[in-house]
Order: C-alpha cells, then sequence, then structure tokens
C-alpha cells in the first residue's frame, strides 16, 4: 500500500508511527510511505527546529510522546540520550524534542518497506479512478491515499509592518531574531502567549537592559501550568457525548457544561474556579500574580480541564453552529488556560514586572511607525508607547499555511473536498476522512490538524493530534482490509453469462443475478433472462 503524507512536521511522525502499529494489527501488508515537505528542517516543524534553548517546549515530555500508546516514550528516549533532567514534570527545550522526532522518524522509516521524503511543495491532489495523484512542479506520483498534514501560517501580522527595519515577523529560531538587538533598546512584542514568553526569556538570558512591552488585545498571559495529575475523565467523555447527540440530534452548551462541572466535583474540585477564568476579572502581570498564588490549590481543577481537550474535540464537532460562534469568542481565554507556561517561567515574569522593566499592555489598538523611525503603539487609556524594536510573536491561529493553499483549492474545485464553515476543510468525526462536496467521506483522503480546524477546533496539543493520527491510521488499515475481502468474494464467485439490452454479454457475479443494482453496477441495465 502506497501512503503519501503531505506535510513533514511532528504529526508526520506520529502519523509514520501509527501506520506501523496499524499494520501490525493488520497482518502482512506492504507499507511505502512518501512524506512530502519543502521547509528546511523536515520533522522538526517551524517550532522544534534547532534554535536557542529559552526556546522551551512548555508541556511535560510524556505530552510530547509520537505514541499515544506509550506516553514514557519520549522519556526514554530523553534518558537515553543523556537528558534525563529534562524528562518526567520537566520541561525541554525545543531542540531538543525536534531531536526526538527525527529520530523517532529514522526508527520509523526502517520498519517500512518503502520511503521517500520529496523535499518540495504539493500543488494538486486529485483522486482518479480509486487512485491519488499528488503533483507537485516537479512531476506527480500516484497513491492508494494521501493525508494532508500541513501547518498553520507562522506570519501573524495584524498591523501591517512586515518589511520595515526594525520589525522582525517570525520570532523562531529565537537565534535569528535577536540578532543585533541592542541592549538598552525598547522592545515591543505583539502578543502575550507562550511565544511571547520566550522572546521575553530570552532577552532576558542576554542581559536586556531596556524595557520590554507584551502589546496584546486581551491581556491574558499563559496559565500557570500545574502539576501533573492522574485522573481518567468519567463524564466528559466521548461516549457522553454521543449519547446525546444521539437522543437529541444535536450538542448545545447546555448539554456540555453539566458535564464539565460533574467532572470536576466528582474530583472534588471547585467548577466555579474555572468559570471565574472563562469570564477574567484581572489581566497581565495581576492575573498572572493571583494564579502562582492559587496553583496548587486550584491547579488540579485545571489539569483535569486540559484533560477534555481530546474529548473537546468531538464535543466541537456535535455542537450547533449558534454555539460554535459563542464558544470561538472565548478563543482567547481557552489559549491562555489550556497552554500554560511552567511555574519557574511565571516566576520570572513576576520578577520582571515587579523590577520595572517588563510591563503587559491590553486593547492596543494599533502599532505604526512614526516619521523618526521609531514603532509607536496606541492602546486604550494609555499614552502613545515608542519603541525601537519590533516583535510578532502572537498566532495567525487556524490560518492554513500559503503554501498549501493551490493543493487546497484543487481539491476543491473538483468537488473532492468542502470547505467548513468554521475554517479549514470538513471531515469525518472519526475516521478523518475528507468529505467531498456531496457530503460524503472519501476513502483515499484524510487530513489532520490546520486543515481540520473548523471541524475539530482544539488543534493545539500534541496528544490532540497524535490521537487523530491513531484514528486515520486504523481507518486507512480497515478500509485497505474490507477492500481486499471484497476482491477476495469477487473472485470466488463463480461467473454467469448475462445478456444485456444493448452491447456484448456482461460478466457479472453468479449471485448477483436477481439483484437489479448489482447488475447496474456491474455495467448492465438487462435483467437475467
Amino acid at each position: 500500500m502506497r501512503i503519501a503524507v503531505i506535510g513533514g512536521g511532528p504529526t508526520a511522525v506520529s502519523l509514520l508511527e501509527n501506520l506501523i502499529r496499524a499494520r501490525e494489527t493488520a497482518g502482512p501488508v506492504s507499507l511505502d510511505v512518501t512524506v512530502f515537505d519543502g521547509s528546511p528542517h523536515p520533522w522538526c516543524g517551524y517550532s522544534f527546529a534547532p534554535d536557542r534553548s529559552e526556546a522551551l517546549a512548555n508541556t511535560y515530555a510524556s505530552d510530547m510522546s509520537v505514541r499515544h500508546w506509550q506516553p514514557e516514550h519520549a522519556d526514554m528516549w530523553l534518558t537515553a540520550n543523556g537528558y534525563p533532567e529534562f524528562s518526567g514534570q520537566n520541561f525541554a527545550p525545543r531542540w531538543l524534542i525536534g531531536e526526538y522526532f527525527k529520530d523517532s522518524a529514522d526508527q520509523a522509516i526502517s520498519k517500512l518497506d518503502g520511503f521517500a521524503l520529496a523535499r518540495e511543495w504539493v500543488t494538486k491532489v486529485a483522486v482518479v479512478d480509486d487512485r491519488v495523484r499528488v503533483c507537485t512542479q516537479k512531476g506527480s506520483d500516484t497513491f492508494d491515499c494521501a493525508i494532508l498534514s500541513v501547518g498553520r501560517s507562522t506570519i501573524f501580522d495584524p498591523y501591517g509592518l512586515d518589511g520595515q527595519e526594525g520589525f522582525c515577523p517570525r520570532p523562531y529560531p529565537l537565534a535569528d531574531a535577536l540578532r543585533g538587538v541592542d541592549p538598552d533598546e525598547n522592545i515591543g512584542i505583539i502578543g502575550s502567549g507562550l511565544t511571547a514568553i520566550d522572546l521575553t526569556m530570552a532577552l532576558k538570558a542576554d542581559n536586556h537592559r531596556g524595557r520590554i512591552t507584551l502589546l496584546s488585545r486581551h491581556g491574558l498571559l499563559p496559565a500557570v501550568r500545574p502539576p501533573a495529575l492522574k485522573h481518567e475523565l468519567r463524564y466528559f467523555t466521548v461516549q457522553a457525548i454521543e449519547n446525546i447527540a444521539a437522543a437529541k440530534g444535536r450538542v448545545t452548551l447546555e448539554d456540555l457544561l453539566p458535564l464539565h462541572r460533574k467532572e470536576l466535583e466528582h474530583a472534588g474540585m471547585p467548577h466555579q474556579a474555572v468559570a471565574e477564568e472563562i469570564s477574567p476579572r484581572d489581566f497581565g502581570i495581576d492575573r498572572l500574580r493571583r494564579q502562582l498564588t492559587q496553583v496548587d490549590a486550584l491547579g488540579p481543577a485545571y489539569s483535569i480541564t486540559i484533560k477534555m481537550l481530546l474529548p473537546a474535540q468531538d464535543a466541537w464537532y456535535f455542537l450547533e453552529p449558534q454555539y460554535k460562534a459563542v464558544v470561538a469568542g472565548f478563543d482567547h481565554v481557552y489559549n491562555s488556560l489550556c497552554c500554560p507556561m511552567p511555574r519557574h517561567r511565571a516566576s520570572d515574569i513576576l520578577k520582571l514586572a515587579d523590577s520595572g522593566q517588563l510591563d503587559v499592555v491590553r486593547d492596543v489598538r494599533s502599532v505604526a511607525k512614526n516619521g523618526h523611525g521609531q514603532f509607536v503603539a496606541t492602546a486604550a487609556g494609555r499614552p502613545p508607547l515608542i519603541f525601537d524594536r519590533v516583535f510578532s510573536a502572537g498566532s495567525a491561529g487556524n490560518v492554513l499555511d500559503p503554501k498549501a493553499t493551490s493543493l487546497v483549492d484543487s481539491l476543491l474545485r473538483a468537488g473532492q473536498a468542502r470547505a467548513h464553515p468554521f475554517g479549514g476543510l470538513d471531515v469525518d468525526r472519526t475516521t478523518s476522512r475528507l468529505l467531498d462536496a456531496c457530503g460524503r467521506p472519501q476513502p483515499h483522503l484524510y487530513a489532520v490538524g490546520t486543515t481540520t480546524s473548523g471541524a475539530f477546533r482544539t488543534l493545539n496539543g500534541y496528544s490532540v493530534l497524535r490521537l487523530r493520527a491513531a484514528h486515520i491510521a486504523d481507518a486507512i488499515f480497515e478500509n485497505h482490509a474490507a477492500r481486499r475481502d471484497r476482491r477476495q468474494r469477487h473472485n470466488r464467485q463463480p461467473i454467469a453469462i448475462v445478456r444485456a439490452e444493448r452491447g456484448a454479454p456482461a460478466r457479472v457475479p453468479f449471485d448477483a443475478i436477481f439483484d437489479v443494482k448489482a447488475l447496474r453496477d456491474e455495467g448492465s441495465e438487462g435483467l437475467a433472462s
């Protein structure tokens, strides 16, 4: 079986692992995979490429395992390769996790029957005669199926500053972004998420003396990551959500909120604590200071909420559109709570703020360059803020990498995919097969990650992506086995000659002679005589 994986980032590594595991269950099947990726750092992606150690993987190593069935796999690799200090409930540099991804990819490739890494971008995909044709600028090839695993755009430029001297549109690698920065410059950073924290920590490591200001619309820093918690979800589960959808034909927020509350109450946690975070009353440094003091007491409630990310994908899938629009308005709160920073980093940020060097400004309206070559930011209730240099550290959200535009357009034009009203392409919930223009799942086309942003919404978190990769691998091999069984049954059946109304006699399976639909499917419009 030949499979094309379009996009060679960290999710592609998990796809390889899951395809190999699915093959072991399915029996002897030849597995030949071609990965298409024109980026300079395959397997690492934009976020885990070689860089400074201040670029931190802000989650525990077990959450970065390429094997969902073996969460200790990343820990084992770190220990075996001389980095035990980053295993367990510790945080590794992004570059080191990137090395883990690369090594895991090499190990997986060694178990394949065939492999190729095409260092080019895919421009078109089409299903022709039960085969998938994948086209690049250099040529084309055919496969049994294709998996779209392209990432999001790396450009976030809400104020149109790209191309201006002193503006850095890409914060990674930090080593390149911070090259040439004068230690006394006043720095503005657009965004207040984890990337902004990485930049701030790198400036601190360089003994930067100038002021650092995080410019944000909502003024929410990442929450403080709570200690790891062993908790198996009991109420907010995929099965519970499926049961509601089956019984009512729809899912509303009124259905989901009680599940969340019961989950927290079952663990002895006050649900009100999380509810108050969803509608924050404090912002920036004040909010961070409060969260640091409460992380031990309320941390378990946050940990359980983070564990709900996996079933939250199914909840979003079933959620009625009017409720999706409401939930989407809280993306900034969701990103803050579910993408937290380590406690030691939160303490460092607080120290910088208390020293007067760091500030977080919310309700930013504009950032532009004045006639003196400086950047000027305006925010509600603030005098103009002046900066010597500005970095973009915000997220483009679920905006697809522009290099994938022609690929997606080719599928839409051919009717082999349909756009989701909330972004990306529409997919089947359990298999991640692309839905065609008529809403039919395509057995040869699959998607994971940013391409499915409208269908699943909650895409951040490697644990979410690796489990979706497992669903895809299982679906591919189940479809392969079903097709093989159909062929074998067809070949074993005796053949009868059936006279057609037009043309030459048609050959059809003997036990289908009295099945008019089967006759038509075989090309005959006549009845057996």
